[in-house]
């Protein structure tokens, strides 16, 4: 995936505000959180928004990501939870 697809369906997603009192729009803070779920580090992460024009901390992309995970609701999970396997 390209960046610039990365970016385009970004900013094509419904925006949930989860973030209250922020400087940086919603959809850049989404942008960056992808991009930092994609493989990148935040460091890396911050470096690409500079080039955009972005200026933050890695602080700041760091709450972005731990307030996001928080925001989300855990995975739902199999039922029964647990398998038993016969080897023969």
């Amino acid at each position: 995936m390209t960046l610039a697809d990365l970016l385009r369906e970004t900013l094509e997603e419904d925006s949930q505000d989860v973030w209250e009192n922020e400087r940086t729009p919603t959809p850049v803070r989404r942008f960056g959180v992808r991009l930092h779920t994609a493989g990148l580090s935040i460091r890396e992460t911050v470096a690409i928004l500079d080039l955009l024009g972005v200026d933050r901390s890695h602080g700041a992309v760091w709450n972005w990501v731990h307030t996001l995970s928080e925001a989300q609701s855990d995975p739902p999970t199999a039922s029964p939870s647990r398998v038993a396997v016969d080897e023969k």
